[in-house]
Parts: structure tokens; sequence; C-alpha cells
């Protein structure tokens, strides 16, 4: 990838520096996520479209890198600004901030950086944005000590870190800061074979993971609904669910499928139901891809009037997804403290809701892809007291095909991004298995 980033100063490259200023707008300033800024773009921009994969791979790279070390980055700026960023343009702050991506993250050559930063300033700030970058890249070392003594998460999440996980979160902050991670895929049959053609490596029995900056539709096997994305915690709690043939799993909060779609591949029978039309819509659109099908059902959990209980409930509960920021790292320039508090009521509602569909001896797996314990232990331990016929069925680490570096001692499985004994480490999970006793 290197290479074809110090060649890409052409049109084409130009083109894809300026679409990644235009979707940082559309990040920061209009908190749009990620990935539905990419998707805007692509749809609004015919010309963006039709660009070759390593543009548009480029785009996303420098889009992600600067969200990835934004906080670093405005820090170093500050530094050599004359006014502070609040009280500068927009647009300015922007081209700095993929500016500072090339040079110090990207290995982006100089001349490449400054001769291109003209063509996205425009001549109302090319004078600016040429005179800070020439001043900062003439600076360099200065500038790396910068980078390298700032803050590099907001400063309500760092304390948020150091109070749950002590002296632990700075390898929570090492994790996130990973450069383009990879993909895990699971497999729908003979996962060494797509390995091999991938050139990936298996990490479970049916998953493997793959470096790849391309689009995800042009991977071979995708149109032949041969695998589906799904990182490698994310499989974990509905292995937990010992999952037989024929089993009636009820999937709650179940879009955009990658559960789903696991639970089927095992034989379940499953009843997928989301509140959210357009997720349940790329449910659909997942599944059939996988030539699967289950029984959906667009509803709210907390009004859902089911005529049947279920032995087997998973509840993957809507949450903060603190432990996917080393994929997504808007999530923590768009969240706010006060959200992971609302979350935590919506998740306390969800859990009391599915507990009243659950059958008696059932089992109930209640996950998040966040390190807030509010969202994790706190919260299972709150159910616990409310629901005197709960208890935590313990997790028994031989029950996982697994090389995470994790304790089940007690009983619930807290996973921190880095615990994978691979390379590009995993999400951050919480997964607990309640069962309902008569």
């Amino acid at each position: 990838m290197e290479n074809s980033l110090k060649k890409n100063i052409n049109n084409e490259g130009i083109f894809a520096r300026k679409k990644a200023v235009e979707i940082l707008i559309e990040i920061l300033q209009n908190n749009r996520p990620l990935d539905s800024a990419f998707e805007i773009s692509t749809k609004k921009s015919s010309h963006f479209s039709k660009l070759a994969n390593e543009d548009k791979s480029f785009c996303r790279l420098l889009v992600s890198t600067t969200l990835r070390h934004l906080i670093s980055i405005d820090y170093l700026l500050n530094k050599f600004l004359s006014k502070p960023i609040k009280k500068t343009p927009i647009k300015v702050i922007m081209v700095l901030r993929v500016n500072i991506v090339q040079s110090f993250f990207l290995n982006t050559p100089d001349h490449a950086v400054v001769n291109t930063s003209v063509e996205l300033s425009g001549a109302k700030w090319k004078g600016l944005v040429n005179a800070v970058s020439r001043e900062v890249l003439r600076n360099r070392e200065k500038a790396k000590k910068y980078l390298d003594e700032s803050d590099k998460i907001p400063k309500w999440l760092l304390n948020r870190w150091r109070k749950n996980w002590h002296n632990n979160y700075t390898d929570l902050i090492n994790e996130i800061l990973i450069l383009d991670p990879p993909i895990d895929l699971c497999i729908k049959n003979n996962a060494s074979h797509w390995a091999k053609k991938l050139n990936g490596k298996k990490i479970r029995n049916n998953s493997i993971r793959i470096n790849t900056s391309g689009l995800i539709s042009k991977i071979n096997g995708y149109d032949d609904g041969e695998w589906w994305i799904q990182d490698y915690s994310s499989q974990i709690p509905v292995t937990l669910m010992d999952i037989k043939e024929k089993d009636e799993v009820l999937d709650l909060c179940a879009a955009p499928g990658g559960k789903t779609a696991q639970l089927i591949s095992l034989g379940a029978i499953v009843t997928s139901v989301d509140d959210n039309k357009k997720r349940l819509l790329r449910l659909e659109q997942n599944l059939k891809r996988l030539n699967y099908k289950t029984n959906i059902k667009n509803e709210d959990i907390r009004n859902f009037s089911a005529e049947k209980t279920w032995s087997k409930i998973l509840l993957d509960a809507p949450c903060s997804s603190t432990g996917t920021l080393r994929k997504n790292p808007d999530i923590m320039h768009q969240k706010k403290e006060v959200d992971i508090l609302s979350l935590s009521k919506l998740q306390s509602d969800l859990l009391d809701a599915a507990w009243k569909l659950l059958k008696n001896n059932g089992i109930l797996v209640y996950c998040t892809c966040s390190l807030e314990k509010d969202e994790g232990e706190y919260q299972i331990e709150s159910f616990l007291k409310r629901n005197k016929n709960s208890i935590l069925d313990k997790i028994d680490i031989n029950e996982i095909d697994t090389k995470l570096k994790i304790s089940t001692k007690n009983k619930w499985l807290r996973i921190f991004p880095g615990d994978l004994d691979f390379k590009g480490g995993n999400d951050g999970f919480f997964i607990a298995r309640l069962k309902k006793i008569a």
C-alpha cells in the first residue's frame, strides 16, 4: 500500500484527497457515521463512484487515519496556528489535518503534500495552508514530539478508561491506533480453502483473517455468498449458545445480521427482531446474498407481543461501540459521556423485555461491543438484583475455540482489543450468559 500512497499524486489522487476532506466535514461537522458518509459520497458523485479501487481505498485510509489520530493532530496544529482551531475556517483545518496524516502517518513525500494542498484548499486559503504546512515540515522533530506527548482520545473517554481499567487503559489506546486493521470473514464452507485463496490466516474453525484495502464487494466469493464479515470477538456470543440443528432462537437487535447468519449456518431456526427498518433492510440484503432465510420482525422488543417463548435468546444490545474504535474511529468523536448513560438505560429495558420472552431453564446471551462497565459488568449485576429468577451461567474458556488471552473467573467474558493472539487485534466485547430458573 505504501508505494501506491507515494505515487498517488495524479489528478485522481487529488480528487480522492478532496473527497476525503468533504467526508471528514460530513463526519465531524454533521455527525454522520463513517460508513454512511462514504456511501453518500459515492451516490452523490459519479466521479467518485468511478474511481479506481486504489484511489477509493486511499481516500478511506486518509479519512480513517485522520479520525484515529485527530486528538494528537489538533494538538500539533494548535502549536503552529496563530489562531485556535475553533477560530480557523473549517476547510483550512480539514486540509491541514489531511496534510499531517500524509506526512507523519502515511509516509507521503513532503513535496506531494505541499503541492496537493494548494489544490485542496482553493485560491482563498492556499496561502495560509501552504505556510502552515511548510512550517510544520520544517520543524518535523518538534511536530513529532507534539504528536507523541498529546492525548490520543477525547478527555471524557480517557477519564473513564483510567477509572475503569487503571493501568490497562494505555494498551486500549494503542490498539485503537492500529493503521488499517484487518478484516475477519466467517466462511460457510472450508475455511482452510478460503484462507489460501484470499491469502489470509485461519483464526477459528470457520473464520479467516485477511488484509485488504479494497472494496468488500470486490473480494473473491462475495457475489457467490461464500462468506460474511464478522469480527472474531463478535462470533463468540453465538458459540456460547450451544446451537443444535433445528434449535429455535430469538435474535434481538439483529441487524445488520452477522450473528443471524452465524446462527443459521449452525442449523438454527431464527426469528430476527429489530426496530430499525433501514438496518433490517440491510439484514435482508445480507442474508439474500448468503442464500439464508429467517423470520424477520420489525418491532421494538420492549413492545414485542410474541405468542410464544424461546429457550435460547441472543440480545446484542445497542451500545456505545467503544470496543470497535480500531475500525470505527469516528465513534469517539461523535459519542459523548451522556450517550453511555442513556444507552445503559435502554440496555436495562431491553434485558427486562427479553427476559419475559425466555422459557424457564432457558438461556439468554447478552453482549455489547463496548468497553464500558456501565454497558457490561454493571449492567448484568443490576439485572441479577432486579430479577431473582436469574443466575449467571458460568462461561468456560474451553467452550471457545479460542486464542484469546482472557479469564472467565467472574463467570462472564470481558474481551479487550488485543486479547486475540493474532496480529491486528480484535474488537472489545462483553458477554454474559444468563439462565432463567423456575
